[in-house]
């Protein structure tokens, strides 16, 4: 998104009133509740495409491994629902991307030990947590800007390749808050750095000092899975081969490249809006290009696979695949003691 100057305006009004808001949390005037276990935020300081849910899975993961039941609390964006809706409680999942938004049910299926919750009350939403499932540690998805919730661990994520101090504030670049709102940040993370040289280097560029509290990781393609088989395969596989792909997600560029990594061809690529949900004519517009282009594969991303679901019929024989991502952490151990020293765990 490139910036837009004669946004500018709107942008000065739009930064006075989202550094009111803070001012106002600040002092104490806006009140954030305390709901009695540890909370912590995973969020951002730039609109999407900072590679956070999976972010949100290591964190889940480091928790649940710990022993502790732990809650995702997300907005459910995309969703058509209000209100509070359970995506799983744990052990069975209630929702569908409709009624609890694609990223939630994300997280669901990948982590069927997490109790995932969409509410666009996040106190409510993790009162709930704790009141209805005994949760003991909650996990703030996208949470660095909702401040009514009071948090253990504030920790901000950065795309080196968007980095906040390269844009303009909203409406006229992609920035949610002034820069000096890092100051709340307990902990920066890069993610979806090719290496770790990368990494350092968007890091520096932020001129921040958080000690010990600054991570960096990579984000790189671990497979592929078929979406109504559930087949993973090695990306060796799409070496030498071409594909159709598609997606709706913040950054359509990065999933791109990471095809690209694999070794496959690219024929045609599809971008949607984040969150889309997909109609029966797009599905039939993809699978048209598949077969006129004699590609080998369609494929497409894990946000994106389970807004797929009502089109089984449309998919289901065909070599239709979702890309897998895993995150590395580059000082593992160190992510994990930061995470489980706050917590007291």
């Amino acid at each position: 998104m490139k910036p837009h100057p004669f946004l500018f305006p709107f942008a000065l009004i739009y930064g006075l009133v989202v550094s009111l808001r803070n001012l106002l949390f600040d002092v104490g005037i806006i009140k954030s509740t305390d709901i009695g276990i540890p909370v912590v935020s995973i969020g951002n300081i730039t609109t999407g495409g900072t590679g956070k849910t999976p972010i949100v899975i290591d964190t889940v993961k480091v928790f649940l491994h710990a022993g502790k039941k732990v809650a995702v609390i997300s907005r459910g964006y995309g969703r058509k629902t209000s209100g509070t809706i359970v995506v799983s409680d744990g052990s069975q999942i209630y929702a569908d991307v409709s009624s609890g938004g694609d990223e939630p049910v994300q997280i669901a299926k990948q982590l069927r030990e997490a109790i995932v919750i969409a509410d666009e009350n996040r106190v409510r939403g993790a009162l709930k947590a704790v009141k209805d499932f005994g949760a003991e540690v909650i996990v703030l998805d996208d949470g660095f800007q909702h401040r009514y919730i009071k948090r253990t661990m504030d920790v901000v994520l950065i795309n080196p390749n968007q980095l906040p101090t390269e844009t303009m504030l909203l409406p006229a670049g992609y920035r949610r808050e002034p820069m000096n709102s890092l100051k709340r940040a307990d902990a920066i993370v890069v993610t979806k750095s090719i290496n770790l040289n990368e990494a350092e280097v968007a890091l520096h560029s932020l001129r921040i000092n958080l000690q010990q509290r600054s991570f960096t990781s990579t984000y790189q393609p671990s497979g592929i899975r078929h979406l109504f088989g559930d087949i993973a395969q090695s990306t060796e596989i799409l070496k030498g081969h071409t594909a159709v792909a598609f997606c709706g997600i913040a950054a359509p560029d990065g999933f791109r490249k990471s095809l690209e990594s694999c070794g496959i061809e690219v024929k045609q690529f599809f971008i949607f809006g984040d969150h889309h949900q997909y109609s029966s004519m797009e599905v039939e517009k993809i699978v048209l290009a598949f077969e006129q282009s004699k590609a080998d594969f369609i494929l497409t991303t894990e946000k994106d696979a389970v807004r797929l679901a009502g089109f089984r019929g449309q998919l289901q024989t065909l070599p239709v695949s979702a890309l897998m991502m895993e995150v590395t952490m580059h000082r593992e151990n160190a992510w994990r003691s930061y995470l489980l020293s706050g917590l007291a765990i």
